[in-house]
């Protein structure tokens, strides 16, 4: 679709194509977001393509013609103008069971972990996105509670942007959503409803409340949290930060994990760790020594 938008005091149209985003612009743009969210992206033809048709759709939803004028929006604006450009600058890729390994291995963990430090089990995804992970996990710890039927597992779910930890809460997917959810899961911890003629599907209450959503932005320079976690999931974030801002945010998040408690990466992240405080287990699976 072209990107045109009608004037309307003149009722002539207005061709968002036209709008050139300089190097100045772009860079601009570009250290914001490293700023707010660590989220690395150098001057290339791929990272410039992906900032502008980004920006041009926050351009028309604020009748805006120039990115300068986004620029001293964004500037001016309150968290809201902010917690929207994140949203619109960050990929949210994501889906139920994705890397299923993962899954299994925390499966078969938890009940250990459960004899080890008892009933209350801590977990956190440190990047929720839209949800389908951390009700993963929930599913996952649910089918575990055979092997560990005192255990109490927990979660918390947090994620810098603001408007998709907002549907995560929500719990409710379309039929597409649901993408990697083997049927029998579907069934079992999910119901099917209807809103605004359309149908949807909803975590049930086994799942849903055993999650507690939060916003946390992984820049922060400490992580303080009340208690210690047994397992962290943290996966395909560290492919966005360049090697500092990785290191900071492995040794934060070891910083909250227990002794002998997981860390779990994304696959493709695995060669980015180096820490002497973690024993690799398996694929992206890490254990505090």
């Amino acid at each position: 679709m072209t990107a045109v938008k009608k004037n309307e005091a003149t009722g002539a149209l207005y061709d968002f194509e036209d709008i050139k985003l300089t190097d100045k612009m772009f860079m601009k743009f570009a250290e914001r977001m490293y700023d707010l969210a660590g989220v690395d992206l150098p001057l290339t033809p791929k990272n410039h393509a992906l900032i502008r048709n980004r920006i041009v759709k926050l351009l028309r939803r604020h009748s805006l013609k120039t990115y300068e004028e986004y620029w001293s929006k964004l500037e001016s604006g309150g968290n809201e103008m902010v917690s929207e450009f994140i949203s619109a600058l960050t990929t949210n890729m994501t889906s139920f069971y994705r890397e299923s390994n993962h899954f299994d291995f925390l499966k078969s963990v938890l009940p250990e972990l459960h004899r080890k430090f008892g009933a209350d089990l801590r977990m956190w995804c440190a990047a929720a996105s839209t949800g389908q992970e951390p009700y993963t996990i929930a599913m996952t710890a649910c089918e575990a509670q055979p092997e560990m039927p005192s255990a109490k597992p927990r979660l918390l779910a947090t994620d810098i942007d603001l408007q998709v930890l907002k549907k995560a809460s929500t719990g409710t997917y379309e039929e597409r959503e649901m993408q990697g959810l083997p049927p029998v899961q579907r069934t079992k911890y999910f119901e099917k409803i209807k809103a605004d003629g359309d149908e949807y599907w909803r975590a049930k209450d086994q799942i849903h409340n055993m999650i507690r959503f939060a916003p946390f932005n992984l820049m922060n320079p400490k992580y303080e949290f009340q208690h210690k976690f047994h397992v962290i999931f943290c996966r395909n974030v560290l492919i966005y930060f360049d090697e500092p801002t990785t290191k900071r945010v492995i040794d934060n998040l070891v910083s909250c994990l227990a002794p002998g408690g997981y860390l779990v990466l994304g696959h493709s992240e695995s060669g980015n760790v180096k820490h002497p405080g973690l024993k690799p287990m398996s694929r992206a699976v890490y254990q505090k020594l």
